[in-house]
């Protein structure tokens, strides 16, 4: 039974409203005190939980904002053009001086613990759960996938972090501990083998676009194996990478009205024109969303300025040039800026904050660079055709518009690695992925020492390879008090 009351309803008195309810209406909890035993029943409610999860993905504490500070900023793509912005805590993040208490480093720790949080509530119920079969695969598929994602960011960011796979008293999460990072992706692993046996290959409903497919599981699987250098399972799992194509058009990927398009494994969907306060509760339609900082975080931004290095990385001919940046009139001396703003993302016009431009976190080209570097890791090949390093290679390439390599231009192993990275640089530019490749890349400590050094002027030791990784933010050092399981980075 549902009930409306509002403050003096004509002719109700509080009598009239307990005496017309049912014993049934009067004993249950309050929806305060609801929890994950209480609520979870129906498909419904299984769909809320779920959708709950892709909301904390669009969160401004991570890829609604603060995860580009960590994986864009601050590598050498962007940087910070106004110092003082944010108090100053943004540009520590660029030169490398951010303290454990920088707000984006707990920015991003808490939401990713949030996501997971949320996907643990919704794996603790769904196997009991009666709902039909069909929709108890979706939502645990959705929901290991997701927090696979998320732990996939924090041990790439952090290192060791608490792996916690169930619902977790107070108590309990006062003695996590970090688990090793061979623990962490040990869980990753299994929970994307498990997504990817449970997922659809696609969805029927449009609106449904966004939702976590078995291809998101088994490309990022592979994206997990290439980070841990496990090559042949790498090759293996990428190669089953099935139904997705490179679009014609390169800057039709980042509009808002081709969303929906044959080349993205998984985006994370924003919507226009509503508010913040709806952007915790709107998922009716089963479209992920929330407030995007349109020209703001993403482009046109003070805070997320390319920097003139990967202005010059780009070939002459480059038809990724136009679509991912643009020129606005002004200039500075002090940090080099040539004037270019991150254009990948506008969607004009909106107010601050306000955008509709989905986020591509995992593309087919992605997938097919991946592919070329776990093939030329095993073994080096000058073949060029089809199911080749050099084929998965030129495939990005030529869309791009730009010349086929040979084993002239590439004759080993090595050249054809610094090919692979470079060329991830530029197609995957402003998509939060180049400082995760620079970790995992032999020469990317030097890379971004040469970087610091010619666009600021900085040399070591600002950055030593204990800065590769980041704080664990200082609250949760403080919280748990315990430096033998729960020791800060050095």
């Amino acid at each position: 039974m549902k009930l409306n009351i509002t403050i003096a309803i004509a002719g109700l008195s509080l009598v009239t409203i307990i005496s017309s309810c049912s014993k049934d209406f009067i004993n249950r909890p309050p929806v305060s005190n609801q929890t994950t035993a209480t609520f979870f029943k129906t498909a419904s409610d299984f769909q809320q939980g779920v959708n709950g999860i892709y909301d904390g993905l669009q969160s401004t504490r991570t890829y609604g904002k603060s995860s580009y500070y960590l994986m864009e900023v601050r590598s050498d793509n962007t940087d910070i053009l106004d110092r003082g912005a944010l108090a100053g805590v943004a540009s520590q993040i660029d030169l490398f001086g951010e303290t454990t208490t920088n707000p984006f480093l707990t920015d991003v720790y808490a939401g990713s613990y949030i996501v997971i949080s949320r996907a643990n509530s919704v794996l603790d119920q769904v196997d009991a759960a009666a709902i039909p079969d069909s929709s108890k695969k979706q939502f645990k598929g959705e929901a290991l996938f997701l927090r696979a994602f998320v732990y996939f960011d924090l041990v790439r960011l952090y290192g060791k972090v608490p792996l916690v796979i169930k619902t977790e008293t107070t108590s309990e999460a006062q003695n996590d501990k970090r688990n090793d990072v061979t623990e962490v992706y040990a869980q990753i692993e299994k929970d994307l083998q498990q997504a990817a046996t449970l997922l659809p290959a696609v969805y029927t409903n449009p609106n449904d676009y966004g939702r976590a497919t078995a291809g998101s599981a088994n490309g990022l699987l592979g994206k997990v194996y290439v980070t841990e250098k496990k090559w042949p399972a790498a090759a293996n799992v990428l190669k089953n990478v099935n139904g997705y194509t490179l679009l014609n058009d390169y800057a039709a990927l980042f509009t808002p009205a081709n969303a929906v398009n044959s080349e993205v494994l998984f985006t994370i969907r924003f919507k226009k024109g509503l508010s913040p306060s709806e952007g915790n509760t709107f998922f009716s339609d089963m479209v992920p969303f929330s407030f995007f900082y349109n020209g703001v975080a993403y482009g046109g931004s003070n805070n997320n300025r390319p920097t003139h290095d990967i202005v010059a990385a780009y070939e002459p001919g480059d038809l990724r040039f136009a679509a991912s940046l643009d020129t606005v009139s002004y200039s500075n001396a002090t940090t080099k800026q040539s004037g270019n703003y991150v254009k990948k993302f506008l969607d004009p016009p909106g107010a601050t904050g306000d955008g509709g431009s989905s986020f591509p976190v995992l593309r087919y080209a992605d997938i097919l660079l991946l592919q070329a570097e776990a093939l030329n890791e095993q073994a080096y090949s000058a073949a060029t055709g089809a199911g080749t390093a050099f084929g998965y290679l030129n495939q990005v390439r030529q869309r791009a518009g730009l010349k086929a390599r040979t084993a002239a231009d590439l004759p080993d192993q090595a050249s054809f690695r610094d090919a692979v990275f470079a060329e991830r640089r530029i197609e995957l530019a402003f998509e939060n992925n180049r400082w995760f490749d620079l970790i995992r890349y032999s020469k990317g400590l030097a890379i971004m020492q040469a970087h610091l050094k010619n666009e600021y002027n900085l040399t070591a030791p600002v950055l030593t390879p204990s800065r590769l990784l980041f704080y664990i933010p200082q609250s949760e050092i403080d919280i748990h008090n315990d430096p033998t399981n729960f020791p800060q980075n050095p």
